[in-house]
């Protein structure tokens, strides 16, 4: 009886909850299979009236071929911007997400070292400093950076693009690995001292070995972060050559018409591979990300 009572008690904070749930699902799932149903619609139907939201009578991959084998019109027979760019603009948006990623993670776990284990005049003033460069809007710091890459002949480059972002990301990777650093006792590097090991021996044999969680974190999210980045492409690639997956997307609204299809079909390309690697690497993140956070 007692169960009962309590179960009556609970029930409407029960339904409330998965109420709750079910909405914030369908919130967040409801746009990405929208994309995935109109990546599969022909154009009429995404015209038509009523409009077919569940799925579509005729599915099609047209628009999956247009993409990668070149061909895309839009109606009255313009061609589209886009032709010929998914597979430039793929490889693109890999070679700046790998580099800058392996990048940040070096450079962040050398300097995590520095920051955690050596102490030097100035030390605390240049830690916080890079701290507070993280709340930092991107767009404040977008005209002298400008200047900045142009004067060094980077614009409309891939290693101008890498550049760029491993400034933007080094101040978090280094704050990550200064903490995971910091989780690793002393006592190790102590008395590989005395074994004679030199400090790069001690980077190379310990700090590594033990921060692996931390560098995967870091590259991840450095990954992660320049695949999804938008104003920077956008602001300093003018080229087919050096645009990446971002900008491609945004080729596909044409001066008069939308092609929506082929739109859907790239944002379904470009949203694969961090879906992927947030479902198989997703243990190494969480791991990494929390592992120095609980002592």
């Amino acid at each position: 009886m007692n169960q009962i009572s309590t179960f009556r008690r609970r029930l409407p904070r029960l339904i409330i909850i998965s109420l709750s749930c079910a909405i914030a699902l369908l919130w967040a799932l409801g746009p990405i299979y929208w994309v995935i149903v109109s990546s599969i619609s022909t154009r009429m139907e995404l015209y038509a009236a009523p409009l077919k939201v569940w799925f579509p009578s005729e599915p099609t991959l047209d628009a999956y071929f247009r993409l990668f084998q070149g061909g895309g019109q839009y109606r009255g027979g313009e061609i589209s911007p886009t032709d010929g760019l998914m597979w430039s603009g793929l490889l693109n948006t890999l070679i700046v997400s790998i580099m800058s990623g392996i990048v940040v993670t070096l450079l962040s776990t050398n300097a995590g070292y520095v920051f955690a284990r050596m102490r030097f005049r100035g030390r605390g003033v240049v830690f916080y400093f890079l701290m507070m460069l993280m709340p930092l809007p991107l767009w404040v710091s977008i005209i002298p950076l400008f200047f900045l890459i142009s004067k060094a002949g980077l614009i409309d480059s891939l290693p101008g693009m890498v550049i760029l972002f491993v400034v933007f990301l080094l101040p978090l990777g280094i704050w990550l690995m200064s903490t995971f650093v910091r989780e690793i006792h002393p006592e190790v590097e102590e008395a590989a001292m005395i074994d004679g090991c030199s400090r790069w021996q001690i980077m190379r044999w310990i700090i590594y070995p033990l921060s692996k969680a931390g560098m995967a974190a870091v590259f991840l999210v450095s990954l992660l972060t320049v695949w999804n980045n938008f104003l920077l492409p956008l602001i300093f690639t003018r080229s087919p050559n050096s645009q990446m997956l971002t900008v491609v997307l945004s080729l596909f609204v044409g001066q008069y018409e939308v092609a929506w299809e082929d739109m859907a079909a790239a944002a379904v390309v470009t949203m694969l591979p961090p879906f992927l690697i947030a479902l198989f690497f997703q243990r190494f993140l969480i791991r990494g990300m929390t592992l120095g956070a609980v002592k």
